[in-house]
């Protein structure tokens, strides 16, 4: 009798600890029910709108057992979102760690925005606040994350890009925000960015708006 009592206790206690990822499926038993729902980990989605979304999906389900269904149908329509883990705390309230996609850019195509994630997937836009600072693709996005990675791996200041414009001929302008514009070759535009870095530490780089780097082996100067 004792045995099985502890093997019991196991079975909940493991249960409890469980934390959820939306690509696998929960099981258990249809005991407690979801009356509370507490969202965490938010940046910059609102917390109360995702609360109530998911309380509203999830309320009198079980801790024990999630819908898959309506778990997916959370992340459909919330594609900001990457990924959830759900904390049981019985004897009803769920608690929610959200974590979100981390966005790069705001992509302007034609009359559509969308968020650009660093993996290069395409999210609705919304209005926010914080997001507002992100820098501005205008034109196709074709090579963006190979110019971002550079940035990323020459340590450019980022925060310091408004936009980025793209040409069809397939090279890049990029616009800061003390009104500077680096010109981009469609080649080696790695050199030039690099280039850049070296120049802006020299004492009469302030007197310079135009980076023009679209000539080989050239800079010009304006």
């Amino acid at each position: 009798m004792k045995k099985s009592v502890t093997v019991l206790s196991l079975f909940l206690l493991i249960i409890m600890l469980t934390t959820f990822n939306p690509n696998n499926f929960n099981f258990g038993l249809q005991f407690f029910k979801i009356k509370q729902i507490e969202v965490k980990n938010l940046k910059f989605l609102e917390k109360k709108k995702i609360e109530n979304q998911f309380l509203k999906e999830l309320s009198g389900s079980s801790l024990f057992i999630f819908d898959d269904k309506k778990i997916k149908k959370m992340l459909n329509n919330n594609d900001f979102i990457s990924y959830l883990e759900f904390k049981k705390i019985f004897p009803s309230k769920l608690q929610i760690i959200v974590y979100e996609k981390e966005v790069i850019a705001i992509l302007n195509d034609k009359r559509d925005k969308y968020y650009l994630a660093k993996n290069g997937e395409k999210i609705k836009f919304f209005k926010n606040p914080s997001l507002e600072k992100l820098p501005n693709i205008f034109g196709k996005q074709k090579n963006f994350l190979n110019i971002y990675s550079t940035l990323i791996k020459i340590n450019f200041p980022i925060s310091k890009i408004k936009s980025f414009y793209y040409f069809d001929v397939g090279r890049w302008d990029i616009l800061l925000e003390n009104k500077k514009v680096i010109k981009l070759p469609v080649n080696n535009f790695n050199l030039s960015l690099k280039n850049y870095m070296e120049i802006s530490k020299e004492i009469n780089f302030d007197k310079y708006t135009i980076f023009d780097y679209r000539v080989d082996d050239q800079l010009i100067l304006k």
